[in-house]
């Protein structure tokens, strides 16, 4: 037994033991929840949080938001809770996850979103029941073309991320998140098509421009397809995996180019499939820019700032550098793609599936006092870990400290600090002005990416959700550089 004095101490400390419960049938968490509020005088009501197999992301970035049903479906909106328990008790309305038959994914990008150098193939059977268009999984733009959907599967040549992304998202909704649910809501059928165009910038990929309109023409035969089918139909995300051209030529808007793509495809692909869903944007830092000669780069910085200045419209998964590269050390190999699909797929199921925000692992805030630096991180799940195993340390773990002295002074050691923390210790008081910290933000040009060389750090979370092919989906810190007050 335990006392409380108001519904907010009640909510708090049945949170603290809800996932010990998981298999208590939702109605009586409700019903339990419910008593303590009246107990307790509160009038407010109080719900459940939506089910799953596994928590949610935990920390800092793993509050569940409300979200209406704007679409239309061929399913009941008033489903029955799924069963997760761990994610606490909310006192906000539960998120109703719209159903629909077709859950379209558009791809964008250069060539890491079309498979480039992804060969051999490894996805060569479709486990679930996801589509690709006739055409091929890089469906071009053919009005005429796009008759039908055939099974997902990767072809001819070369292995793209849509099947590692459309694989895990049907195995997590379906074993998972919604199994309790009654059919056909406990499926979730994906539809994935590629529009991208390898070494193209954004200035080659906007509205207004070829690949664009097949992106546009990918949504309108999607739907129309699924009418003839008598299947309802929605456009969920599109991906993105870019920037890299964007880097060579030296963009420097590109935080201002991904706002306007993305409003762009949300405005565009909503008047083509009449969905009041937003359709947000999923994209990955680039983590290759040596390749081009440069031992820097503004992009990383600029898509990690897209994302926190549009929360729920661009989405960052991460960075890539701890994904296997092919051996030009700019393109992933056919597993790194898988991979890098398996990323992008946890982050639409908590964003997609569970109604959510998602934050990769980055600094929220950094501060100083004397030769000892602390940065507070948002951390999906905790406890951050320091791996030099999965990932080779550059030096320092990928960390660096600057400033505009002539001689600032070097990392002399770095820790973890708490589950969400890292300190780090100089070795002497810094003088000069602008102190800033790096991470995975230097690298020897012409070095190739990936997990042994190039940019990159040993910092991660502790995430363990089971990949379908066996790869670890840790969340590793994105690249970043942050002011030191």
């Amino acid at each position: 037994m335990f006392y409380v004095r108001n519904i907010s101490q009640a909510t708090s400390a049945f949170s603290r033991y809800a996932g010990k419960m998981r298999r208590v049938a939702p109605w009586a968490l409700r019903s339990l929840v419910a008593l303590l509020a009246i107990a307790c005088g509160d009038d407010d009501n109080v719900t459940a949080k939506p089910d799953a197999a596994s928590p949610p992301p935990a920390g800092d970035g793993g509050d569940v938001v409300a979200a209406a049903d704007t679409g239309t479906s061929n399913v009941d909106a008033a489903l029955p809770d799924t069963g997760v328990g761990d994610a606490g008790i909310d006192t906000g309305p539960a998120y109703v996850y719209p159903y629909f038959d077709i859950n379209h994914i558009l791809s964008t990008g250069q060539s890491l979103s079309v498979g480039s150098q992804g060969a051999p193939l490894l996805s060569t059977t479709q486990p679930y029941a996801n589509l690709k268009f006739n055409t091929g999984v890089v469906a071009g733009g053919s009005a005429t073309g796009m008759t039908s959907f055939i099974p997902l599967v990767e072809g001819p040549t070369l292995e793209t991320m849509s099947s590692g992304l459309a694989n895990l998202i049907t195995q997590m909704a379906e074993d998972e998140v919604f199994k309790t649910r009654p059919a056909p809501a406990n499926t979730h059928v994906a539809l994935v098509s590629c529009h991208g165009v390898g070494g193209i910038a954004y200035a080659g990929l906007k509205k207004g421009t070829t690949p664009y309109a097949n992106g546009m023409m990918q949504a309108t035969r999607g739907k129309a397809i699924a009418a003839g089918l008598g299947k309802s139909y929605v456009v969920r995300v599109v991906t993105n995996v870019h920037g890299e051209s964007d880097h060579r030529d030296g963009n420097t808007s590109y935080k201002g180019d991904l706002v306007e793509w993305q409003k762009n495809y949300d405005t565009d692909v909503r008047a083509i499939t009449g969905q009041t869903l937003p359709i947000p944007m999923l994209h990955t830092q680039i983590s290759n820019w040596p390749f081009y000669g440069q031992g820097t780069s503004l992009i990383p910085m600029a898509q990690l700032e897209a994302s926190t200045e549009n929360p729920g419209k661009i989405i960052l998964v991460g960075a890539k550098y701890n994904i296997p590269y092919a051996a030009d050390g700019l393109h992933l190999n056919n597993h790194g793609y898988r991979q890098m699909g398996e990323y992008y797929a946890k982050v639409y199921r908590r964003v997609v599936l569970e109604g959510g925000t998602w934050e990769p692992v980055r600094p929220v805030s950094a501060a100083i006092s004397g030769d000892e630096i602390k940065i507070a991180f948002k951390v999906p799940v905790p406890p951050l870990v320091l791996d030099t195993t999965l990932v080779t340390d550059p030096g320092d773990y990928g960390f660096e400290y600057t400033d505009d002295s002539a001689t600032p002074p070097q990392i002399a050691s770095v820790a973890i600090d708490g589950a969400t923390g890292v300190k780090i210790k100089l070795s002497a008081v810094p003088t000069g002005p602008n102190s800033r910290v790096r991470y995975a933000m230097t690298s020897v040009p012409k070095a190739k990416a990936g997990p042994t060389t190039g940019p990159r750090g040993n910092l991660r979370d502790s995430d363990k959700t089971p990949s379908l092919h066996g790869y670890d989906l840790y969340n590793w810190a994105v690249h970043f550089e942050v002011p030191v007050p």
